[in-house]
């Protein structure tokens, strides 16, 4: 099955949190929220994950990569 996360908000009502780091990369219980709905995403039997990404798309990219290389479930 393939998801869709839509990621492509400023995140202007997050601000100052915002400013230097795209809305889904602000932590909410210790983890990116990101990362929560990737989760959510294969727990629910999701294999392909894309990602509609426009705000800062080049931390997005980085972080993907080292969280997936250190988890290998990303």
């Amino acid at each position: 099955m393939k998801g869709l996360i839509l990621v492509g908000g400023f995140g202007t009502r997050l601000r100052p949190l915002t400013l230097t780091l795209p809305k889904p990369l602000v932590e909410f219980c210790n983890k990116p929220m990101i990362v929560h709905q990737i989760e959510a995403l294969v727990a629910a039997g999701v294999t392909d994950i894309v990602l509609a990404v426009n705000y800062r798309p080049e931390i997005m990219e980085k972080f993907l990569a080292e969280v997936s290389r250190a988890h290998h479930t990303l």
